[in-house]
C-alpha cells in the first residue's frame, strides 16, 4: 500500500506531456516532457541547427501537452508570423466581413494554438476575451470543440455565434 501512496504523490508533483518540435533542429520529433518544463528544455533535447533563428521563439514559455513548437531557420518566416501577417492583411482588406459577407472559412484560427494577436484579428474578440481564452486554455488544456469557448468568461452563445465560423480546433 505504501508504494501506491508514493506513486499518487509523484503524480501530483508533475505529470508528463507530449510535445512536437519541428523546424531548425537536429532531432525533430515528439518528446515526453514534464508539464513544468519550458521551451528551452525541449530545444536543448532536440539540439538546434546552426542556422536556427530564436528571435521569434519564447524559450521561457511553459510547454503544453499536444503543442507544436516550430523553430524557424534564419531567413525563414516563422509559421505563426506568416499566419499573423496573413490575418492582418485579411482584416485590412476585407471590411465587407463586417457587413455579413463570411467567406473566410478557409482562414480559420486554431483556438488551441492561437496567439493573443491572432485572436485579436477576429471581429468580436478584444484584448480581455483574447487573454481569457489563452488563460482558459492554460488552466484546462486544449479546447475539445469550438463550442467549449462558452465556458470562457465573457463569451456567451451570441458571441460564439458571431465568431464561431472563424475558429477551429
Amino acid at each position: 500500500n505504501n508504494d501506491n501512496a508514493k506513486s499518487v504523490k509523484n503524480d501530483k508533483k508533475g505529470s508528463f506531456i507530449f510535445v512536437d518540435i519541428k523546424g531548425a533542429v537536429q532531432h525533430p520529433d515528439i518528446y515526453k516532457m514534464k508539464d513544468t518544463d519550458r521551451v528551452k528544455q525541449l530545444v536543448d533535447k532536440a539540439i538546434l541547427l546552426k542556422d536556427a533563428d530564436l528571435s521569434s521563439v519564447n524559450l521561457a514559455e511553459k510547454l503544453q501537452d499536444q503543442k507544436v513548437i516550430y523553430i524557424p531557420k534564419i531567413g525563414d518566416k516563422d509559421q505563426k508570423d506568416i499566419n499573423m501577417n496573413h490575418f492582418a492583411l485579411k482584416n485590412n482588406h476585407t471590411e465587407d466581413s463586417k457587413k455579413g459577407n463570411s467567406t473566410i472559412n478557409s482562414e480559420q484560427i486554431n483556438i488551441n494554438d492561437a496567439t493573443e494577436s491572432q485572436l485579436l484579428t477576429i471581429n468580436g474578440i478584444g484584448p480581455t476575451k483574447a487573454k481569457a481564452i489563452i488563460e482558459y486554455r492554460q488552466q484546462h488544456g486544449p479546447f475539445e470543440s469550438v463550442e467549449q469557448l462558452k465556458d470562457v468568461k465573457g463569451i456567451g452563445a451570441k458571441t460564439l455565434e458571431k465568431i464561431g465560423s472563424k475558429l477551429t480546433i
